[in-house]
């Protein structure tokens, strides 16, 4: 929306002047929605104004019109108006295909399942259960890396495929909004301090598994994406947080199943008997909080920077170093 830029000069003819009621125009265009609407913005404040169609070298154009006398106020109105609505409406946003984020989502599936193959066989002679689960007493120790390494561990098929479906569908949706590299190292991030901090909020005897604390986070994360970008724009309060509160709609919905909790004293075969585990809601809630704050960051103007492929790929390869880390401290 620009201002006009025809705008006659007052000075030019002694005959305007002497007639303050005669009409002069202060803008021309080819089409008739902007003076139209530039017309209801003089009408508001009270300046009376028309739209006339002329014949001009470029065909029939639409000029508006005010009194000589109210050419100036007009005039400043008109440049007010412009600048309050710089940059409205905003530009409609190129929406990434919808295949941007399966890939990576893809991976996740497959790691997941290696994982859950290697702890139900003990591979390598590895008890992956009691190594990686996220013990409290242990973490609060020093084992920070169960934080990481729990969010590979599942106690049945069930679990696993609960969280492969919904740990797929929040990261596509978060890859498209961030992109692979932010999506994948929040799913990490937020689960890892989603489980440090149900470990100091449940006390040293507690233990638990499973990807649900990060796929909530994924959830936070997207849900405060959307929150800031609806800031940026002039919504109804209503649509502005309608993310937030469908976001905490989802958490309450399918927040009762996923993250398992062990109970105290039998973190290696709480999932080989059956009836010895519950859902860590705590896990979930925590998750969740942390995906927003990281949301928050990753949507705000100073992280655009994270947004070129290169900075992608270095995330990408900051996920993938933290879990072998923290899997090589584990197992060590």
């Amino acid at each position: 929306m620009g201002y006009p830029q025809q705008v006659a000069d007052l000075d030019d003819d002694p005959e305007w002047v002497a007639e303050p009621r005669a009409w002069i125009e202060v803008g021309r265009w080819p089409a008739a929605a902007q003076p139209d609407e530039y017309a209801l913005v003089l009408q508001a404040v009270g300046i009376p104004s028309a739209v006339a169609r002329v014949a001009d070298e470029l065909g029939i154009q639409h000029q508006l019109i005010v009194q000589l006398a109210d050419a100036e106020r007009a005039r400043e109105e008109l440049r007010k108006f412009a600048i309050e609505n710089r940059g409205w409406p905003p530009k409609a946003v190129v929406a990434p295909p919808v295949t941007a984020g399966v890939g990576a989502a893809l991976v996740y599936v497959a790691l997941m399942i290696i994982a859950f193959a290697a702890e139900r066989q003990w591979s390598y002679g590895v008890d992956w259960l009691s190594r990686g689960a996220a013990d409290s007493g242990l973490m609060r120790s020093g084992e920070w890396w169960r934080a990481v390494t729990a969010l590979s561990l599942h106690g049945d098929v069930v679990h696993l495929a609960g969280n492969l479906l919904f740990g797929a569908l929040f990261g596509v949706m978060l890859a498209q909004s961030v992109g692979n590299g932010s999506a994948w190292l929040s799913f990490v991030a937020a689960g890892a301090i989603g489980n440090i901090a149900n470990a100091w909020w449940q006390g040293p005897l507690h233990s638990s598994i499973g990807a649900s604390t990060g796929v909530f986070g994924l959830l936070g994360a997207q849900v405060a994406c959307d929150w800031m970008r609806r800031g940026r724009v002039r919504l109804h309060p209503m649509r502005r947080w309608a993310p937030i509160i469908m976001g905490i709609a989802l958490l309450a919905w399918f927040g009762g199943s996923g993250e398992r909790q062990l109970n105290p004293g039998d973190v290696t075969n709480a999932f080989r008997t059956a009836g010895t585990a519950r859902v860590d809601i705590a896990a979930h809630i925590f998750g969740f909080a942390a995906g927003l704050g990281l949301g928050w960051l990753l949507a705000s103007r100073a992280a655009r920077s994270l947004a070129m492929p290169r900075a992608q790929r270095v995330l990408i390869a900051t996920t993938i170093a933290l879990f072998v880390v923290a899997w090589a401290l584990a197992v060590r």
